[in-house]
């Protein structure tokens, strides 16, 4: 069963901007799936059709086998959004706790939990400290700790390091992969930073203009973006640009070039960079 599915989803809101166009989208359990795309590409709009706070107006969409309006994908899933807010007078545990009694199971998420997930985000020795007094990184952390409490089997996350310097960024960026790898959870990651999704995710989907103009895993997305394969040898004696249909044309290329006397010094496939197969799909933003 596939964490993640829609098929024709679409949205359009009533002054007639078309958010999200027939989008056919699949995500598999247990992977970190980045849907990217540039602001205002459909990013938000998707994940809160697919978590059931935004009606579509048409096709279908299904979380974990159940359609997307049920209630019960609230209790499977989490959402962190870009502007997650908590209460900053409120300890970061005061803040759990009080969170944990908003859901209808709340008795089920118990001091354990809680304890559980300020261990997990590093937040135990600030568990005592006020929501205000804590780095923008640490509250990201926060945040996500109150996303979890329920211990969802799918995780929304909307530019999760949004306004973070990049060491903070990196951090939080490891805790998704954690998440993800030790428990199992499906993450849904919504981001326009090419770096974090790269460095985080198993599989890609790009949108532009509300619609998926590609998706698919690194190197699949890369080879179908593959228009000539060629391989650079830097010799002592200048640069040899080979075409190449098989690998052991590589071999034999080497070969010339060594039988010619030359010194290599190295050798590299001549291949478009995850970024360059984005911008393909997307274009550059021109000012």
């Amino acid at each position: 069963m596939r964490a993640v599915e829609t098929r024709g989803l679409g949205k359009r809101y009533p002054n007639g901007h078309v958010a999200v166009r027939d989008l056919d989208l699949a995500v598999e359990a247990g992977e970190i799936f980045g849907f990217l795309g540039p602001n205002g590409a459909g990013k938000t709009t998707t994940v809160r059709m697919l978590n059931g706070s935004l009606v579509p107006t048409s096709g279908e969409s299904r979380v974990l086998g159940t359609a997307s309006q049920d209630e019960l994908i609230r209790r499977e899933t989490g959402t962190l959004t870009e502007q997650a807010h908590m209460y900053e007078k409120l300890t970061v545990a005061e803040n759990l706790r009080f969170f944990a009694a908003m859901y209808e199971n709340g008795t089920t998420i118990g001091p354990s939990r809680i304890e559980e997930l300020l261990h997990r985000m590093r937040l135990w020795e600030k568990r005592d400290a006020r929501l205000g007094t804590l780095s923008t990184g640490q509250k990201k952390r926060a945040q996500i700790a109150r996303t979890l409490l329920h211990s969802p089997r799918i995780l929304f996350l909307d530019e999760p390091t949004s306004g973070l310097d990049p060491d903070a960024a990196a951090e939080v960026t490891g805790l998704i992969r954690e998440l993800a790898r030790e428990s199992g959870t499906t993450v849904f990651l919504c981001t326009h930073n090419l770096a974090l999704a790269e460095k985080a995710c198993d599989r890609f989907g790009f949108i532009n203009e509300g619609r998926l103009v590609a998706q698919g895993g690194r190197e699949e997305l890369i080879e179908a973006a593959t228009r000539e394969r060629r391989v650079t040898i830097t010799t002592t004696n200048g640069d040899l640009v080979v075409p190449y249909a098989k690998e052991r044309e590589i071999s034999d290329a080497i070969r010339s070039a060594l039988d010619e006397g030359r010194a290599i010094l190295e050798v590299r496939r001549n291949r478009p960079t995850l970024e360059d197969v984005y911008f393909q799909h997307i274009g550059r933003v021109t000012k």
